[in-house]
């Protein structure tokens, strides 16, 4: 199975975003990303998770411009 991203959340300016990943192995992650000059570049898959609801819930509490969208 490849991965596959099941949603992109960006910011207001645009230069980070959130991705809520279904990774190869079956099991879901939020990964951070951040553009600049050369582009999209960071990348940091951030916990495991069983469903692609239970990433994105976590990524909702722990990145700071997520957060006020939460509620």
């Amino acid at each position: 199975m490849a991965e596959t991203i099941l949603r992109t959340l960006t910011n207001e300016t645009g230069d980070e975003r959130v991705m809520i990943v279904r990774r190869a192995d079956g099991a879901y992650t939020y990964r951070r990303e951040w553009h600049g000059e050369g582009g999209w570049s960071g990348a940091l898959d951030l916990g495991l998770y069983d469903s692609a609801d239970t990433a994105e819930a976590e990524a909702r509490m722990r990145v700071g411009w997520l957060v006020p969208a939460f509620h």
